[in-house]
């Protein structure tokens, strides 16, 4: 898991070199032990360890402050975390709801599940969320379109994956794997103020 550290290392450095750290201060400062552990009990389920890993460097950011994930994705703080298991509630009993209403030609998959926990969000209704039920998908990155109403696809095996790849892609200036028909590539918006975004490309 250390390498988790190392690699957000390796993209704060990118930012500091190219003069486009400013995103990088919106973010909060690490989470302490105590509130790490009132997360724990807040959450009925063991959080996945890369979570608690990413917490140990930044606690989040103020809602839509900070977009530095791919996609323009801001990581939730404790607040929002915490609230993720009622948050899920909800969205499946709205997926359950208009299943009811017509159950013959309803075909989609639930948009959520209790044991996903939403972890970073857009202003555009997009969610990351980690899969937190047992087996080979333990951990995995999704993404939802919540305005959409629909799961979009699983994205990465794991948030350390997740920014490993996005290490590599800013380093090496090559896109970054997304999706089966798309890419993220690294752009430098000259601003003012300077900042990274992630183009959806095709490769």
């Amino acid at each position: 898991m250390d390498d988790l550290v190392r690699n957000w290392t390796r993209v704060e450095n990118w930012h500091r070199r190219h003069r486009c750290a400013g995103t990088l201060l919106e973010l909060h400062p690490p989470a302490s032990e105590e509130a790490v552990q009132s997360l724990r009990r807040a959450i009925p389920h063991p959080l996945h360890p890369h979570l608690v890993q990413w917490l140990g460097i930044h606690a989040g950011a103020p809602l839509y402050d900070a977009p530095v994930w791919p996609g323009g994705h801001v990581p939730y703080d404790l607040e929002t975390l915490e609230a993720g298991p009622a948050y899920m509630a909800e969205m499946l009993e709205e997926w359950e709801e208009q299943r009811d209403e017509d159950p013959e030609t309803w075909i989609q998959d639930p948009w959520a599940d209790p044991l996903w926990l939403p972890v970073a969000g857009t202003h555009t209704g997009e969610s990351l969320v980690v899969d937190h039920r047992p087996g080979d998908g333990f951990g995995t990155v999704i993404e939802i379109d919540y305005e959409g109403n629909e799961v979009v696809a699983a994205r990465w095996r794991s948030l350390g994956e997740m920014i490993r790849l996005m290490a590599d892609s800013l380093e090496s200036g090559e896109a970054m794997p997304y999706a089966r028909e798309y890419v993220r590539v690294p752009r430098l918006d000259e601003g003012p103020p300077r900042r990274l975004t992630w183009a959806l490309e095709k490769p």
